[in-house]
């Protein structure tokens, strides 16, 4: 039997293909045959990715960024009227939200109506149940942030995308508070775009005062992602999700990681409370708005008011009333910046503080005019 299997296989492998390469035996109809009926197969691996596993890897280390700030409104009138003991504290309400460490030394960034913001005990619940004493270093009016401070070393922290915008159309990750305390709620999204006219004002114009231009991300949209971060599927960091309400109805939103990279700068260097205010409500000009209005130009800040007053346009003592700004006036630049949808006017004025100028270009009906305005 051993000799028979050899000589099958001698038969098969070497001499078979010698017959069929040779003058006389090619003609022959069975090795014609025999040669067109081979089949060779190349070794394959068929590799499946379930992309709900994937998801989880890609999280699994952005999940121990994200936190849970709780923080505790202390009864001041309690303790003036009973007798406590000096390590007792008491509370008369409390918040808790989602939250995301950005520095490894422990500062944690949140959406403003996550926190009781004054008077009030912070803590941070970890994933694994870890919990930690937390500060308010400071919250930015202008992207509507808050940011904590925890004592911490080599924390974990998500790597910061180079540009948010980079991704539209792509698939993300976002990533909610704690659900128990060894995991956290994971679902995925589409980052469908920028949304260049929406405000944090939440009405139909906008504010000096406030940030202009957000993302959108369609998602299972839900308050436990608020405060939480949006990642990539390299696993970095392109907005935090916010949430405001517009006429009783939830609108759900993201704040890109360029804006805060730039809040998050201003905090940690007790920047904050120096920012520009130049006190108007104005409209974005776009190509819609220029035909809506019929205005001169499709760029550019209209100073406006729905009732079309000069109070409600231009707040009383602010650096706008002081330089002589009117309403209907159309700002097209600031300090030879052009004013633009995807460059609005409130992003300039952010970049200014208190103290300094600048130089706004200005058509007034007809006449094009430099206005300079001390912030």
């Amino acid at each position: 039997m051993f000799f028979g299997w050899v000589g099958n296989l001698f038969l098969s492998r070497y001499l078979t293909p010698a017959l069929v390469k040779s003058r006389l035996f090619s003609r022959l109809e069975i090795f014609n045959n025999d040669n067109k009926n081979t089949t060779i197969i190349n070794k394959t691996e068929k590799v499946v990715i379930r992309e709900d596993n994937s998801i989880s890897e890609i999280a699994s280390n952005a999940a121990y960024a994200v936190v849970d700030i709780l923080s505790f409104e202390k009864n001041v009138d309690l303790k003036k009227n009973v007798s406590l003991p000096s390590s007792a504290e008491e509370y008369s309400s409390g918040l808790s939200g989602t939250g995301t460490i950005l520095t490894n030394d422990g500062v944690i960034v949140t959406y403003r109506t996550n926190i009781i913001e004054k008077n009030a005990n912070y803590k941070v619940v970890a994933l694994g149940g870890n919990v930690l004493d937390a500060t308010l270093l400071g919250v930015d009016d202008f992207a509507n942030l808050a940011y904590l401070k925890v004592e911490g070393f080599n924390l974990t922290t998500i790597p910061f995308a180079g540009s948010s915008m980079d991704n539209s159309g792509k698939k993300v990750i976002v990533i909610g508070g704690l659900s128990g305390l060894q995991r956290v709620y994971l679902t995925e999204g589409i980052l469908s775009g920028f949304d260049e006219d929406f405000s944090l004002t939440g009405a139909g114009i906008s504010s000096s005062e406030k940030l202009e231009g957000v993302l959108n991300v369609d998602f299972n949209e839900s308050d436990k992602y608020v405060g939480g971060p949006i990642i990539n599927y390299s696993g970095e960091l392109l907005a935090i999700n916010a949430k405001i309400k517009i006429d009783s109805a939830d609108k759900y939103f993201q704040i890109p990681i360029e804006i805060i990279k730039d809040s998050m700068q201003k905090v940690v260097e007790n920047r904050i409370e120096q920012a520009a205010k130049l006190g108007i409500y104005y409209v974005s000009v776009n190509p819609f708005n220029k035909n809506l209005k019929n205005l001169p130009s499709d760029k550019g800040a209209l100073i406006y008011s729905l009732a079309g007053k000069q109070g409600l346009a231009i707040i009383a003592g602010s650096p706008a009333e002081k330089a002589g700004l009117k309403i209907n006036d159309l700002i097209l630049s600031i300090d030879g910046n052009e004013i633009n949808p995807m460059h609005p006017l409130s992003n300039f004025v952010n970049q200014y503080e208190e103290g300094n100028s600048a130089v706004l270009g200005i058509l007034r009906g007809e006449e094009n005019i430099e206005i300079t305005v001390e912030f």
